[in-house]
């Protein structure tokens, strides 16, 4: 009987505490895996990594900054659709964007190549190129 618990979807990035269990664990996708429970600290259990996938123009000219996760804030994201920000949850306050650039680091979160982690050479609209792996 589930009474008075909370029955929700989990995903990308997302945080989870069980009962009785010490450890805190973030969803993240790894190679073979769609996601992967990996231990975090209790500091870092507050913090989400959310990609940037809309902005949209609402009344009188504010911004709203929409995430992969379904959240949305109205506070001022200096990012562009495809940036990462470090959100403070619950209250969904941006720390801090990383921008997609040449040079940054990137983590694949679907596909194929889902949990590869790999440097940015460039970045073009529409595009996604994924070096091929070398076999020794």
């Amino acid at each position: 009987m589930l009474e008075n618990h909370y029955i929700r979807a989990i995903g990308l990035m997302d945080v989870v505490e069980l009962e009785n269990v010490s450890d805190i664990y973030r969803l993240v996708p790894t190679e073979g895996k769609i996601l992967k429970p990996i231990k975090i600290s209790d500091a870092e259990k507050s913090k989400k990594l959310v990609r940037i996938v809309t902005k949209t123009t609402i009344n009188k000219g504010k911004i709203q900054t929409g995430f992969h996760d379904g959240r949305s804030t109205l506070q001022e994201v200096n990012g562009k659709v495809g940036d990462t920000c470090v959100m403070q949850v619950p209250d969904k306050k941006v720390l801090d964007v990383i921008k997609l650039e040449a040079g940054c680091q990137g983590l694949v979160t679907r596909g194929i190549n889902a949990g590869q982690i790999g440097k940015v050479e460039s970045v073009e609209e529409g595009t996604f190129i994924f070096p091929k792996k070398e076999s020794i």
